[in-house]
């Protein structure tokens, strides 16, 4: 059986502004998690309760995990569509 199992050795709240004006400014809270397997390979997931967004298990590249997830995070809230 061939099998790859990371652990989750991370789990952050994070909160972002929403800074689109056509929405009421407010936080969102995103559940974060990042996982890494024996070989470190990390995968990050994040949630956003009550917004419905889910950004599923995605392989992660950079030197900063966190602020990887994040930007991932951004770029599913209103806000970042609209800045020029």
């Amino acid at each position: 059986m061939n099998k790859e199992e990371f652990k989750v050795q991370n789990y952050y709240l994070v909160e972002i502004e929403n800074t689109d004006e056509r929405y009421d400014k407010s936080r969102w809270s995103w559940d974060i998690f990042i996982a890494a397997n024996e070989n470190q390979e990390y995968r990050g997931k994040a949630l956003a309760p009550g917004k419905g967004i889910e950004i599923d298990w995605t392989p992660l590249v950079g030197n900063d995990l966190l602020a990887e997830m994040m930007g991932l995070c951004e770029s599913q809230m209103p806000s970042v569509h609209n800045h020029g």
